[in-house]
């Protein structure tokens, strides 16, 4: 596996927040003075319950949740999260004093990233931190590059089945790109050297064709430019 460049994870560092959730004060602060040290941004919270009203009011990247607390263990506040479909997909590291097998798999159970038994080495944690946030950004823009694509796609076919069933000209195309750019008409028509009321009857044509009320409507239209090398290499139907 490709080692992580160290601007990399500085730069996963300084753009994720995380919250961590303990019970220990004392624990609680000495984590968030070791991470900010290391240029994480930190958010804290002493109960589970705190937490659950934190983390729907802020945009939080990853929790680190300590398992034995008073008000509600660690389970119960991340089946709490895994119901809340806005929730749900946050990752988590689970800190606990208890390290027995049986433990970690249920903790694995419930998803978590990474169980780490206390006392524990931060250095650790700070390597387990980085791994989770730096894969959980490539995963979205993994699925950021998909959903582009989808979106691409889908215009694309919509513009075909415009393209087909209005049945475009090339001249037509280009007129409808002009409007969609917000050129007048006495612009469009010195472009294209054609007269004003050439272009004046060309957008009648537009609007009716597209049935719009008017020419701000026809820049819905402006994904026909995608088409318009295409159309070029054609013999232009006026």
């Amino acid at each position: 596996m490709k080692e992580k460049s160290r601007n990399q994870i500085l730069l996963s560092r300084q753009s994720s927040r995380i919250m961590v959730i303990d019970d220990e004060y004392v624990l609680l602060n000495a984590i968030k003075k070791y991470l900010m040290a290391r240029q994480f941004n930190i958010i804290t919270c002493n109960s589970g319950k705190e937490a659950l009203k934190k983390v729907k009011k802020e945009k939080i990247d990853l929790l680190i949740v300590d398992i034995l607390m008073c008000d509600m263990d660690g389970y119960e506040f991340v089946n709490h999260l895994k119901n809340d479909s806005q929730l749900g997909h946050i990752p988590f590291i689970f800190l606990t004093a208890k390290g027995m097998t049986e433990d970690k798999i249920k903790g694995y159970e419930r998803g978590c990233k990474a169980y780490l038994g206390k006392p524990f080495d931060p250095e650790e944690l700070v390597a387990i931190i980085d791994n989770i946030l730096i894969d959980e950004k490539n995963i979205k823009n993994i699925n950021n590059v998909k959903n582009e694509i989808r979106a691409l796609r889908n215009q694309i076919n919509n513009c075909e089945l415009f393209n087909t069933s209005l049945n475009f000209t090339t001249r037509e195309i280009t007129i409808l790109l002009a409007v969609s750019k917000g050129m007048s008409n006495k612009e469009i028509a010195y472009n294209l050297n054609i007269s004003i009321r050439n272009v004046e009857n060309y957008i009648t044509r537009l609007l009716h064709k597209t049935s719009s009320s008017n020419r701000v409507k026809l820049a819905n239209y402006k994904y026909l430019s995608k088409f318009k090398k295409a159309s070029d290499g054609n013999r232009t139907r006026e």
